[in-house]
């Protein structure tokens, strides 16, 4: 009994001992980081002193036990109990030794590590580092300082209450639940909002996954309005929205959704056989267009087919070609797509919809990227409704394919109608573009897809009148020549050295040689000012340079891999030199505008100078070349190549020719210091300018036509080519046959 007792009392007094030596080690450590070696040395010689002192404790209970063959019942409850004591005992020392060891990692590993991890810029990565070490190490300050410093709030509004949120942090694989709304915030990685996590929203029997914003606002739909079959549904939110030069800054969208693929020939018969056309109930008419009132007896005789019938302007005595009937319904009006959709019960989408659910308010390159290069683009014939390459947001041909009309008016008087996304017949970037076009137009490449407004009121969007670009460039005064010297002299640097590097490209072309160049800028840059030279061997005498200003596809790519290439073979073959510079803002370099269209903004005017810097440095490039005749020297651009030359070409006039495609003045203003009518008046260079009279893009009466009335250059030395029937993609036949000719006639001596 007294045996028992007393070892109890030991076994006791060491837990009571250990624990408080034990808590002070753990101390000096946290204290003064001393490594754990040491620690290790004291913990092991307190196990064995405690262990020998059990052993020689049970050593002397054996002696007894011998003395005393029975126990009495309490003897043995207080002897288990003493076990059980001895084990704590092992297991505070098991404790402890992991503790001090893992503390040991802590300083020496685990927090250096993380520290690294932040120093290096991996936001993401230290975020999810930190977050799971506070798991462990709840009270360490630097671990909570580290995760406060990768980490931000991101607010988060719901109009609804029970729905389920989840997050998705970058580098994770899963969704972690936050719970349900009401929830106003929730922590995310330091980084701007899809780099740092996904948000999923579970509301019924919806479930939206969401890229990550810097902050949410959404409207959830009503569970009392069905959604139509095959439709993706939209949370309404609080969009900031910028499209060609438009700022509709903070816009509110209700919910909504929009059908998923374009309406089909199949589908638009089903309108016209059940006598869509002769229904009024169906139509806008009476309806005013500028000043002028359309009735309907009179204006649905102007939607007829090839054969005077009742239909699409492409179909065949009211019926579509055949086999055609899964291909988008083309050849439509703004009128028809109304009249179908009203049929339908449905609704054209506004403009602010279209914008949102394509994604061009969130990230322009990102959309143009994941979006364009899949869709259908410069191509010369349609896709089925139903084709996913290049989907975004689950809506099949969103880019490309056929245009779509959308609800809204273009200016106040109400002559055009906003139709977007591009046609399978035009360049790529129109998808990043505003357009409009007259409601008769049935233009082949004009089609719709259909819209629901999910929420219990109508949106006030659907009226919204887009702002009219339109100028009158003839009530705009010109600046005096002083004051024009003033914005010309932005383009001037001094004399900077070159310092060029020339090497020429293996394993090029047959025939054919390719270089690189790499230039200092003139401007403040880490970058350099690179650009591509090509032209053919067969050539001894000194080779005539053309340079390049590429169109804006130029703007919505980040790598130069198409250069070099044969694409002016035409010319190469005739003795000509191809340089194309890699321009500020355009292919791998720096980007700050996001789309080529004229805007008010110090980043258009930055980036107007600085490409009108790199243009004349490449000039004094090629100057200092022996292989190339300066005085031959002409220039090419296409598209935005040929707004941009409106700058170019005045600010240097070492060019002795220029060809330009499919420009004109854009009606956007910008600063006055880059206004560009300034500029075009005193422009002095031989120019042939071939255009479309039905571009799309710069409109022949809007932007060619005040072009043409304000460029400097003398009329004899003036040739405007104007095709009819032909928009912004100009016969490539046509530009090889002038091309040559006319910088041969005015680069002669």
């Amino acid at each position: 009994m007294e045996s028992s007792n007393k070892y109890i009392q030991i076994a006791g007094g060491f837990i009571a001992v250990i624990f408080g030596v034990l808590q002070g080690i753990d101390w000096l450590f946290k204290r003064f980081e001393i490594d754990s070696f040491y620690f290790n040395i004291i913990l092991v010689i307190l196990l064995v002193a405690f262990l020998i002192s059990i052993s020689i404790y049970f050593l002397r209970r054996k002696k007894a036990k011998s003395e005393n063959k029975k126990l009495e019942k309490k003897s043995k409850i207080k002897l288990i109990f003493g076990i059980i004591l001895t084990g704590i005992v092992l297991l505070i020392f098991v404790y402890f030794f992991r503790k001090i060891n893992n503390n040991q990692a802590l300083v020496n590993e685990i927090i250096p590590e993380l520290i690294e991890t932040y120093d290096e810029g991996k936001i993401a990565e230290s975020f999810n580092k930190a977050k799971e070490l506070l798991k462990e190490y709840p009270n360490n300050d630097i671990i909570k300082n580290y995760f406060e410093k990768s980490s931000k709030y991101v607010p988060l509004k719901i109009d609804k209450d029970g729905v389920e949120i989840s997050v998705k942090y970058s580098g994770d694989s899963i969704y972690t639940s936050l719970g349900k709304s009401p929830i106003d915030s929730f922590i995310a990685p330091n980084m701007w909002g899809w780099l740092s996590h996904k948000l999923k929203l579970k509301y019924n029997d919806l479930e939206f996954e969401l890229d990550g914003k810097n902050g949410y606002d959404y409207l959830m739909p009503e569970t009392t309005i069905e959604v139509p079959e095959n439709h993706k549904v939209f949370l309404g939110s609080k969009v900031n929205m910028f499209l060609q030069g438009i700022n509709f800054e903070e816009t509110q969208i209700e919910s909504f959704s929009l059908a998923k693929n374009e309406v089909s020939n199949k589908e638009y018969q089903e309108f016209v056989d059940a006598g869509g056309y002769e229904n009024p109930a169906y139509w806008d008419f009476p309806f005013e267009v500028g000043n002028k009132i359309y009735d309907f007896n009179s204006s649905i005789k102007l939607f007829t087919d090839k054969y005077g019938q009742l239909g699409p302007a492409n179909w065949s005595y009211g019926k579509f070609p055949a086999g055609l009937e899964n291909l988008p319904v083309t050849g439509i009006s703004w009128f028809e797509a109304r009249a179908y959709a009203r049929y339908s019960n449905l609704s054209l989408p506004n403009l602010y919809q279209w914008l949102f659910a394509s994604g061009i308010p969130d990230d322009w390159f990102t959309v143009n990227q994941s979006v364009t290069n899949e869709s259908n683009y410069n191509s010369t014939q349609l896709r089925e409704v139903s084709n996913n390459a290049g989907s975004y947001n689950e809506l099949n041909n969103i880019g490309g394919n056929v245009k779509e009309w959308a609800l809204n008016p273009n200016g106040d008087e109400k002559e055009k109608y906003s139709i977007m996304g591009g046609a399978y017949n035009e360049a790529s970037y129109t998808f990043n573009n505003y357009y409009s076009l007259s409601p008769f137009d049935r233009s082949i490449g004009n089609g719709f897809r259909l819209s629901k407004n999910l929420s219990n009121k109508q949106s006030e969007l659907d009226n919204e009148i887009i702002p009219d670009f339109k100028r009158n460039f003839d009530e705009l005064e010109d600046v005096s020549d002083e004051v024009f010297e003033v914005y010309k002299s932005q383009f001037d640097y001094g004399n900077k050295p070159l310092n060029s590097i020339t090497t020429n490209i293996e394993d090029f072309n047959e025939g054919y040689t390719a270089q690189k160049f790499e230039l200092e800028t003139t401007y403040q840059s880490d970058e350099k000012l690179t650009g591509y030279i090509v032209f053919s061997n067969k050539f001894k005498d000194k080779y005539s340079p053309v340079i390049i200003f590429p169109n804006a596809s130029s703007i919505g790519t980040n790598n130069d891999s198409e250069f070099p290439n044969l694409g002016f073979k035409h010319l190469l073959d005739e003795g000509y030199a191809i340089i194309q510079p890699m321009y500020f803002n355009t292919y791998n370099r720096e980007k700050i505008l996001k789309t080529f269209w004229a805007s008010e903004s110090e980043d258009y005017k930055d980036a107007i100078i600085k490409i009108g810097q790199d243009y004349k440095r490449t000039l004094d490039y090629i100057e200092s070349r022996n292989d190339f005749d300066f005085s031959k020297m002409s220039y090419f651009g296409y598209s935005w190549g040929s707004t941009t030359s409106n700058y170019l070409l005045a600010i240097d006039d070492r060019i002795k020719a220029a060809v330009i495609c499919v420009g004109g003045l854009m009606l956007q203003k910008s600063k006055k210091e880059v206004e560009a009518h300034y500029y075009v008046r005193r422009i002095k260079t031989p120019i042939l300018h071939i255009i479309g009279k039905e571009d799309g893009i710069f409109g022949y009466e809007e932007n060619y036509k005040p072009w043409k009335k304000l460029i400097g250059t003398p009329k004899d030395k003036l040739k405007l080519i104007e095709l009819d029937n032909v928009g912004h993609g100009l016969p490539f036949d046509t530009i090889i046959k002038h091309h040559s000719n006319w910088i041969k006639a005015h680069t002669t001596n």
